[in-house]
Parts: C-alpha cells; structure tokens; sequence
C-alpha cells in the first residue's frame, strides 16, 4: 500500500482479536528489514529532565544558553514522544513515535530545540493511553499536512479506564479518530507487522507474549457497548518499532512495554531473524507496586540480550533504573527530555 513519496506498508499478518491469556500468533516467516546506516532518535517529551548532563561522542544532550532563565525552556511531563530520523545512503526520513499527553508539550519542546517537522514521512502510535497521544492532534494540526500516516493498533481506539487498588480511577480515553480524519491524517490500524520508510523501519504490530512474569496491566478496563467496564489487563495495541543499524544490529524502541521489556525484546530478534541488539530505548513499565515485584527477573533477562545501549525513560521507575545502571553500567544511558542518541 503506497502511502507517501518513499513509504510503503505492508500487511505481513492478517491477524484476529486474542483475548486473555492466549498468547499472540507468530507471524510465519522472517520480516525483510532493510539495514540502515544510522538512526538519530531525540527524546522530545519524557517524565524527567537535567540539563546539566553531560553530552558524549554519540549521546548529545540539549544546548545550554546565556539567557536560559529568559528563554522558553524544554519541558517534562508523564509522557513520551520521540523524533526518529533514519539515515540511508544520504536519504534522511523521518518518524515522529507517540506524542506525550499535554496538547502542546511535543510541539513546544520542538520549537526550543529548533526541530521542524515539515519533513515528517510518518506518526506512530504506541498504544492508546492518554499519555501518548495526548499532543497528537497538535502536531497534526500545526504541520497542516495531508494524507500524513498514522500507523497505530484496532485496540488503541478503546476508550479504557485504569481503576488502582486504592479506588482512584484514572479515564484513558482513545484518540479522536473524528479530529484526526477532519486534518486527512491517513490512518492505517493494524494489528500485522508493518514496514516503512521503504522497507527500512518495522512497526511490530501485537507483541508474542511468551514470558510468564510480565502479564500485562491488571488495573485497566474498556468500556463495553453495553457501557459496563469490563477488565482489559492485556493492551494488545502495545508496539514498538525497529531498526536494523548496519554492522551494529537492531535498535528496539518501546514506549510503554506493556507487553513486557523482555517479550518486547525477543518478539523483535524473532520477527527480524537479527539477534544482535544493539540498542533499547523507551518505557518498560516497572514503577509501581505490582511491577516492582519483577524488577529483578526483568532486568536479569534483559541483561542476557546483552544490549550495548540501554535508555530507559517514562515508566520505567526510579528502582529499575538504578537495578539496570548498577547491573549494565557500560550500557546504561540515562534518559532526558531534549537528549538525541546517535545509533551508528
């Protein structure tokens, strides 16, 4: 499916609705992801920022300036949205990967770095929760684009609620589909694999689930027609998208990992075929209580991969953190709001 100048998509999985706890298909086969030379991914939203961090010969943190206490400033918040732009043979493309949760945090922290998005190829989105499409009609309607792809899950639609043990009920409403369709975004839901960039980025589609300590979030529900809550624990829409860096290996970057880090992980060396993980970047959902329980197992696991970068942010949590520095120093980058990784 021709989407854009230089995008294509394509289905590699019809796939149907699992419900809980079957295990997601395997795709058959192996996903042909093209290599690239180089992927520069610049955290745009993230819960946590520090300017006073130090750049490296390929983590560049965000410039300082004279008149900083003047001028507007880099913002944090509890979201996350990256801009990713990949390098081919002097071809740069470029994906914008979910949009942090106020209406205007993505595209404010944009303009202070001094990044446009007129050439953005395409949007995707990680799943439905509110904390990462939240600035999505924003940036669409700031760029005035059309027929701009949105790459995203059928279940990101699902208007969810996440109800805590305390009683406090947080609603997660989807995104307006009605909104994003009015600014001809070109909306392309699937729950397959899917290629982009030319063949040079893979949006993973619904995560194989085959660990049996990361379960999911038991504290979501949807909204059913008969407007009764019914329990959602799985977030089937949770996907992320992979790189294959050329003499480096694949660059994984998850922005919640509800399907858990680790499925994450294996589920892109088993579509790619590549085992070699040069790199993860994103959220792997281990702050609060039911996730500190499977720290240690997560982190022990993904130590095995042996990643050689490492950049946890949003929902990772302080403890993981801390857990993942002490026991993978080498690869541990910490993460900030305005930071751009060079992966190549």
């Amino acid at each position: 499916m021709c989407l854009s100048d230089g995008i294509s998509l394509n289905s590699l999985q019809s796939g149907s609705k699992l419900s809980a706890p079957s295990f997601t298909t395997p795709t058959t086969g192996i996903v042909r992801l093209q290599t690239v030379d180089s992927v520069d991914a610049t955290i745009v939203v993230d819960n946590s920022i520090d300017i006073l961090l130090a750049s490296t010969s390929n983590v560049i943190r965000a410039p300082l300036t004279w008149d900083w206490s003047r001028r507007p400033q880099l913002v944090a918040e509890h979201g996350y949205s990256l801009l990713l732009r990949v390098h081919k043979k002097g071809s740069v493309k470029t994906i914008l990967y979910d949009a942090g949760l106020s209406p205007d945090a993505v595209t404010h922290n944009l303009a202070v770095l001094g990044i446009q998005l007129t050439d953005l190829d395409a949007i995707v989105l990680s799943h439905g929760h509110a904390d990462h499409h939240g600035g999505l009609f924003g940036v669409v309607h700031s760029l005035g684009k059309k027929n701009l792809p949105l790459v995203l899950h059928p279940d990101a639609w699902k208007n969810r609620k996440i109800r805590f043990p305390s009683g406090v009920e947080m609603h997660m409403p989807p995104p307006d589909r009605r909104a994003l369709e009015k600014n001809d975004v070109q909306i392309i839901d699937s729950q397959a694999p899917s290629l982009l960039l030319s063949d040079h980025a893979l949006v993973t589609g619904q995560v194989e689930r085959v660990t049996d300590y990361e379960k999911g979030f038991p504290y979501q529900y949807e909204e059913m027609d008969n407007e009764q809550w019914e329990p959602d624990p799985w977030v089937w829409d949770d996907q992320g998208i992979v790189f294959n860096v050329n003499g480096k290996g694949l660059v994984v970057v998850s922005s919640c990992s509800h399907s858990g880090v680790v499925n994450v992980l294996r589920n892109a060396q088993r579509v790619t075929g590549v085992n070699k993980v040069h790199a993860f970047m994103g959220g792997m959902h281990l702050t609060g209580g039911i996730f500190e329980k499977i720290i240690s197992q997560t982190v022990q696991d993904v130590a095995k991969v042996h990643p050689d970068m490492i950049i946890p942010g949003h929902c990772t949590g302080w403890k993981a953190m801390h857990l993942i520095s002490r026991e993978m120093p080498e690869a541990y980058v910490q993460g900030s709001a305005g930071t751009r990784i060079h992966f190549g």
